[in-house]
């Protein structure tokens, strides 16, 4: 089939999966973006998947950012024009108002998350990563969402089990009003048991578990650095208790039931 000069025929395959990630990152670097495709199985030469994202970009379906402040070179983001292409497909997208904006707090945050996301996909427990933009649609516009819009919320297999856990990644503090807000949404929660903080240092980890001190439910603080290299082994401790653990201890002290609303591309 011939297209008229200035068209684009997207590949199932190739090109959508590579947008979805796009989207639902909100940013990533290029040797992130091609760690995703080709744990997806979407990819295979570095040199094809760097011209499709040039023929992306040439068709304004994806942005290119160059941020001189970080150390990561040129990011990606989804463009309105690509957003759109792929909420006609029935893509769970709320039209967040962040799209295409780069302050540098945000994409850093976006980046280290991905960082987060490619360790443990790279372990081959993970079962679904549903991002923050599919559970902030489903909390915008239905009733059946969770209670709070979340970083991620995960699903893992370990020993034929599934476990699940919401996922935040705090880097910098909030302030004290945000924290009270948000230990009322985890006490209301039903819909998951678990709940990881990672964050970027030790102070701040100390910092909040004095926070969450009097949140009745369970909340586990844990380094970043240390999920990159030890995964849900890493060490953690909780509002609840002095002692450290390992994540993957209080997954496994009790099974988590599985999502029922969604399954999310992992």
């Amino acid at each position: 089939m011939r297209y008229r000069k200035g068209m684009i025929a997207l590949s199932e395959i190739r090109d959508y999966p590579l947008l979805r990630r796009v989207l639902h990152t909100s940013f990533v670097t290029p040797t992130q973006l091609y760690e995703f495709m080709k744990l997806d199985y979407c990819a295979s030469s570095r040199n094809a998947f760097d011209n499709r994202l040039r023929r992306l970009l040439a068709h304004d379906l994806l942005i290119r950012h160059e941020i001189p402040t970080m150390n990561r070179g040129v990011v990606y983001s989804i463009s309105r024009a690509g957003a759109s292409e792929l909420v006609g497909r029935g893509e769970y997208y709320s039209g967040s108002a962040d799209i295409g904006k780069e302050s540098n707090g945000h994409v850093q945050h976006a980046l280290e998350l991905n960082d987060i996301h490619l360790a443990l996909k790279q372990t081959r427990t993970l079962i679904r990563w549903t991002p923050e933009s599919d559970i902030r649609s489903r909390n915008e516009f239905t009733g059946i969402g969770y209670v709070k819009d979340y970083d991620a919320v995960i699903a893992v297999r370990i020993d034929e089990h599934e476990y699940r856990f919401a996922l935040e990644y705090e880097r910098t503090q909030k302030a004290n009003g945000r924290y009270q807000e948000i230990q009322k949404r985890i006490q209301a929660e039903t819909d998951v048991r678990h709940f990881l903080y990672l964050v970027s240092n030790y102070d701040l980890l100390l910092f909040l578990v004095k926070k969450f001190e009097g949140c009745r439910r369970p909340v586990y603080f844990g380094l970043r650095q240390d999920f990159l290299t030890e995964g849900l082994c890493l060490s953690v401790l909780s509002n609840h208790s002095p002692v450290s653990t390992t994540f993957l201890a209080v997954l496994k002290h009790g099974l988590s039931r599985p999502s029922g609303w969604r399954i999310s591309a992992s």
